[in-house]
């Protein structure tokens, strides 16, 4: 049916609501004890508790060997973050595969304790065979004589109550036992790249990446930081690493300077963290705990990382080196520490995380990229004109476009700046920068600048005697 007249209809505007990009979301790499769970996987995982992460990884106390190298290290990042901080998400990128990671282990008598034999880093497969004597062959049968489980990584078999086998004081086992010597600075090299396939596989880009343990070696410290300088080809994040305590490396606060700069531990992309920490009776690697901390931080400025981590108090009971000597810094020798360009801790009234910069310093004098905050805020506008315009790709190149991205980045910018996490901000499209060249082949430019808050991280107060106080005040009294 025809209608006769005229009708106006109102059409959304065209502009873009920025969404914020994430922060303070970690990436975490390195192994954990999956065959006592589900299972390796090969890729990114995003966790969202303690729990889950039990459920996926497994768990294992045993965070480094004997001779301190790491091997569990995923679990002290599961217990850092979603139990010291209690924060999440985290993504995890393991690198045991049982089914690779592993060596035999055959015909070893064990003592029956308790009707139980405990086996420390046993897998559970189809090379499993339980024997009730070493000289007569006597295997016995999975849930007629016995059970296998797992108690965290321990493999334990359960002798079942009314078998035959029951109250026997030792059984010969053959199995394979998770072997992590094939696990090398080499392998989580090669894991870090796995970083790139967390936008496809998760829809989480971490701005945080961190291999506990194995960022002690300068060549893994440096890939990490190559590697969050440019994530997908687009995202920008911050390498936190740990320098070695050990007594060839800086196991004492007048080393870590000379460490640092010798073993390339500079890259502005890079927070460097010293010494080791310890809480509830156990021993972390500084960089979990700060990432924990930097997440909480984040979470509580509504995901904008506009306040520096130094000097916000951090739940642990002491520092010490890789020899486990205690660590415990005056101010003075803390601030050395500091303008190395490495965080330290500072008990000052309660146990605190202490430094402002990031690797570069002190040799780079660019504020964007020295201090840890204003680093950080600059990766962030970066990772959210990302996210917020990626949509707008392969539209017609219009004013009308061009105006719809300006006007909403510039009111974006203008809420951090209500907020207090801006100074003041600003976008625009300047066609001096702009040739026809560029304009023809489909791409313009546009120019930000931005200023957010720098860390007060010096406040003089200059006190003085007066006479003349004293003067008037008892002539007043007279």
């Amino acid at each position: 049916m025809l209608e006769h007249g005229i009708n106006a209809v109102k059409d959304g505007t065209n502009f873009a609501a920025v969404t914020s990009a994430k922060s303070g979301i970690p990436c975490f790499i390195g192994a954990w004890p999956c065959h006592a769970a589900q299972g390796y996987m090969g890729e990114p995982q995003l966790i969202l508790n303690y729990d889950e992460a039990v459920k996926v990884g497994g768990y294992s106390d045993e965070w480094r060997n004997a001779d301190g190298t790491p091997k569990w290290n995923l679990c002290q990042a599961i217990y850092a973050h979603f139990r010291l901080a209690g924060m999440s998400p985290a993504i995890f990128i393991n690198v045991f595969d049982p089914a690779v990671n592993k060596k035999i282990a055959s015909r070893e008598k064990c003592a029956v304790v308790d009707h139980r034999v405990v086996i420390a880093d046993g897998i559970k497969d189809s090379s499993l065979e339980v024997e009730v004597d070493a000289e007569v062959a006597n295997t016995l049968t999975e849930g007629v004589d016995y059970e296998a489980y797992y108690v965290n990584s321990a493999l334990t078999i359960e002798l079942i109550e009314g078998s035959s086998a029951y109250n026997i004081a030792s059984l010969t086992i053959s199995y394979n036992k998770a072997d992590l010597t094939s696990i090398t600075a080499d392998t989580i090299e090669t894991a870090i790249e796995k970083v790139e396939r967390c936008k496809n596989l998760l829809g989480v880009v971490p701005d945080l990446l961190c291999a506990p343990g194995w960022s002690q070696t300068p060549a893994v410290a440096a890939l990490l930081a190559v590697k969050a300088a440019n994530i997908n080809g687009l995202y920008k994040a911050k390498a936190v690493v740990d320098l070695d305590t050990s007594e060839d490396a800086a196991d004492t606060y007048d080393k870590v300077a000379a460490y640092k700069t010798e073993n390339g531990y500079t890259d502005d992309n890079q927070i460097v963290c010293w010494p080791l920490l310890k809480a509830n009776g156990y021993v972390f690697d500084y960089s979990v705990i700060l990432c924990g901390a930097i997440a909480a931080i984040d979470e509580s400025n509504d995901n904008c990382p506009y306040e520096s981590p130094s000097n916000k108090l951090i739940s642990i009971s002491g520092a010490c080196n890789a020899a486990n000597k205690d660590i415990s810094l005056p101010v003075p020798e803390a601030n050395i520490v500091c303008n190395a360009g490495v965080v330290t801790a500072l008990n000052f009234n309660g146990w605190r995380i202490w430094g402002n910069y990031t690797a570069c310093w002190p040799t780079e004098a660019d504020v964007a990229k020295h201090f840890i905050c204003t680093s950080r805020v600059q990766d962030w506008i970066c990772n959210s004109f990302i996210n917020a315009f990626w949509s707008y790709i392969d539209r017609p190149m219009t004013r009308v476009l061009i105006d719809a991205v300006v006007d909403s980045f510039n009111l974006w910018l203008a809420g951090l700046r209500s907020a207090g996490a801006l100074h003041d901000g600003e976008i625009r499209y300047v066609a001096d920068n702009n040739n026809t060249s560029q304009l023809i082949g489909g791409r313009f430019r546009l120019d930000t600048r931005s200023a957010s808050p720098t860390p007060a991280q010096r406040i003089d107060m200059h006190a003085e005697f007066d006479v003349d106080m004293l003067v008037s005040a008892l002539n007043n009294n007279a």
